[in-house]
């Protein structure tokens, strides 16, 4: 593992894993962790010291806690609560209406939004209640998700392109198609960018205006992306 500063270009020394799996930065800005089969291994990047937690599930995806000593797991059973300071145990596992396929938590930490596979739906989780309170409908299956740093708009990337959604209602205030499917979804750090990786037919990342999602740049790729990552800084 190495981190790398995207503004002055400085990294750290690589670092050897012994987890092969996912990679989320914690909430407190210097660790990060990965989760695996194996378990979860947790990186502090300013002390370079790695601490073990004994876990098997099998992620699909990964939304850190804001209270730093937990993380949400999206598994095919549901979102494990994965506590770190009871040594990796899982209290809880939250119960969705299927296997996620996209999950993303918003910046004040309070909802997850679970796309589910085969499903025209988006659970949205509570996260002290540790339930699903409410449910988004929609017209396409979803694919990817991300939310604006408002939290007032949540953009789906599906194999017909993206659509936004007004939280408050559920209304698909825009859309927008392009040709190859859409792989994952970022949104800019001030909200007024979306970014979205498209591979298939289109090798390439769409930058597009938001929340209206019109087109403004195409940068292409050399292959088809798999996981986008937008810095703040």
């Amino acid at each position: 593992m190495v981190a790398q500063d995207v503004v002055t270009g400085g990294a750290t020394a690589k670092q050897a894993l012994t987890v092969d799996g996912l990679v989320a930065a914690n909430r407190d800005g210097h660790s990060l962790m990965v989760v695996g089969s194996s378990g979860v291994e947790q990186i502090d990047l300013e002390t370079g010291q790695n601490e073990y937690f004994d876990y098997h599930g099998q992620a699909q995806s990964l939304a850190p806690s804001y209270k730093h000593n937990h993380v949400f797991v999206a598994t095919a059973r549901g979102i494990d609560l994965l506590y770190l300071n009871l040594g990796g145990r899982t209290p809880y596992t939250i119960p969705l209406d299927g296997r996620p396929t996209a999950m993303v938590m918003a910046e004040s930490g309070t909802r997850i939004y679970a796309a589910i596979a085969g499903q025209r739906v988006i659970d949205v989780v509570d996260t002290e209640q540790y339930a699903v309170t409410g449910r988004i409908a929609l017209d396409v299956v979803a694919t990817s998700v991300t939310i604006s740093p408002r939290e007032d708009t949540l953009y789906v990337g599906s194999g017909q392109g993206v659509e936004a959604i007004a939280i408050k209602d559920g209304t698909v205030t825009a859309s927008a198609a392009f040709l190859g499917s859409v792989a994952d979804l970022a949104v800019s750090p001030n909200g007024d960018q979306l970014y979205v990786a498209l591979a298939g037919l289109t090798h390439a990342i769409a930058v597009v205006d938001a929340p209206h999602l019109r087109v403004a740049n195409l940068i292409e790729l050399d292959a088809d992306p798999s996981h986008i990552l937008v810095a703040s800084y």
